[in-house]
This record gives structure tokens, sequence and C-alpha cells, in this order.
């Protein structure tokens, strides 16, 4: 009986026995399967074999990648990073008793944007400047008070003290408010308008002193001192009026209305006008 076919020479009344099939692969097509299945059980391996080496060469681990922690709140990197392009971050911060450093070959810049993704403030550091868009700036000390804040309309320093240490001084297109101005020790003070008025304007008070040296004041036009509502202190030993013009009248002169002479109070230095061809006798409200 060939193999595949059912066999008709049996005698007559006898059964034909089952018949038998020959079942799989054989021949060149048994061996291309066992090389493919090699093949491929190869080709398993080195791939199990690199990613076992790219994670053991990335530090991969339940807690990140290599230098990049996954913490609780954020991601940690140790070491330098670089980033290629933009990053995105609420809050940038160095480890204990570490230093942040920020670096970049041309510039940086840092943007804020407001809940619609607009840009509202911008620091621009770049080339020998640095730059700072917004409407407000303000620089506070480790207490949170306000030491310097700038807006479109004003520049306020709040500090108890503010020194200029430019040979040049400093030099102020508009008003100045200040409650003191004084010079370094052993320096002098110079208050200077080149072609224009310097006036010097205070609530309650305005008091000139100079401890060691002397005060001058020089003018091409008036100088002008005025108290509204009090008086006006000259306090020194030695009070000099020089280059006054002197009236040299020939004979007894003319008596030219409002004209009088200058008197003096002994005992609180108080000046007062006398008639000018009397002596200087003074009333009990003038010099008391």
């Amino acid at each position: 009986m060939d193999s595949g076919r059912a066999d008709n020479n049996w005698a007559d009344g006898q059964t034909s026995p089952d018949v038998i099939y020959k079942v799989g692969i054989y021949g060149w097509r048994k061996r291309c399967l066992y090389l493919f299945i090699l093949l491929l059980m190869v080709l398993i391996i080195i791939n199990m074999s690199l990613t076992i080496w790219i994670l053991r060469v990335m530090d991969f681990s339940l807690d990140g990648m290599g230098k990049l922690r996954i913490v609780p709140d954020g991601i940690r990197v140790e070491g330098d990073s670089e980033f290629i392009n933009g990053i995105y971050a609420s809050k940038i911060q160095s480890r204990h008793n570490s230093a942040l450093y920020i670096e970049s070959a041309r510039n940086v810049t840092i943007h804020a944007r407001d809940g619609s993704g607009d840009v509202t403030n911008r620091l621009f550091i770049g080339d020998k400047k640095v730059e700072s868009y917004c409407n407000l700036f303000e620089v506070k000390n480790n207490d949170g008070e306000k030491l310097f804040s700038v807006d479109n309309s004003k520049t306020v320093i709040n500090t108890d003290e503010l020194r200029i240490a430019g040979e040049g001084g400093s030099i102020f297109s508009g008003s100045v408010q200040t409650p003191k101005v004084r010079a370094e020790a052993a320096s002098s003070l110079r208050v200077e308008s080149p072609t224009r008025d310097v006036k010097v304007h205070a609530p309650r008070g305005v008091e000139i002193k100079s401890t060691l040296g002397d005060i001058t004041v020089n003018t091409r036009g008036k100088v002008n001192i005025q108290s509204k509502d009090n008086a006006i202190h000259l306090d020194s030993k030695n009070i000099a009026l020089k280059n006054l013009k002197v009236s040299t009248p020939v004979g007894s002169g003319t008596q030219y209305p409002g004209v009088y002479q200058l008197c003096v109070c002994d005992n609180n230095g108080r000046l007062f006008l006398a008639a000018p061809n009397a002596n200087c006798y003074a009333t009990a409200d003038v010099c008391s």
C-alpha cells in the first residue's frame, strides 16, 4: 500500500484498514522553519541584551534616569544640564547649600505669562546689558521691605542713605525730594544749576549747616530767601555783607521815601528798620 492512498485489492468480505496520512512539514520547508526560529531567537537575545545595556548605561530606575530623578514635588537634576530648546517651569532652585548657575552662549531671556498666555514681564540678559520689561520693578530685602521701585511715573528709593560715589556727582533733570543732602567726610558739597535756578523748598524748615567749612552761594542773578510764616535765622559770630553800594550824599543829601537804616537787637540778633535820620530805638515787641 502506498502512503496516502487506500488499497482496494482486499478479498471480498474483508474489512479495509483505516487510511493513514502523514501530517507535517518535511524537507526544505522544515529546515527553513527551524532556521527562521533560530534567527528569531538570536534577534530576541540581541534585543534583550541591548535593552539591558541601555538600561544600565542610562541608569534607568524607578526613581528616574541617570542624574534625572523624579521626586514628589517635581524633577531633580544632579550635576550640569543642557537644554536644547526652551524650558517651562513654575520654579527652579538649587540644592541646599549649592549655587544655581544659568549660562547661555548668547543670551538668557526669562518670560512671565498671564492666564491667557500673554507675556507680562520679560528679563533679558545679553551682551554687556541687562534689560527688564515690566510695569513695576521692585527691589526688596530679606524682610520683604521695599528698597527700590520704578514705574512709569516715578522712582522711589527707600533706603536710609543713598550714596553717589562718582567724581562727577549726579545730574537730575527734574526735582529731587529728600530729607537730607550731605557730602562725605572731608569733602565739599556742591549744588549747581549751570543755566537755570536752584530752588530749595520744605514744608517746615530748611537748615543749611557746615560744621568745619564755609557756605558759599554764588549766582549771576538774585538770591531770594523767604519765610512766609516765621523767621529767617543767621547764626554766626560774624555776618559780613560785602560789596554793598555806598551812598555818598553831598551836604545833607536828599531824603527819599522808603529808605531806612538797618538796626539789630543786642539780645536776640533780630534785625529791624529805623528812620534814616534817627537813632536805633526799638519798641518792646521788636527785641523781646
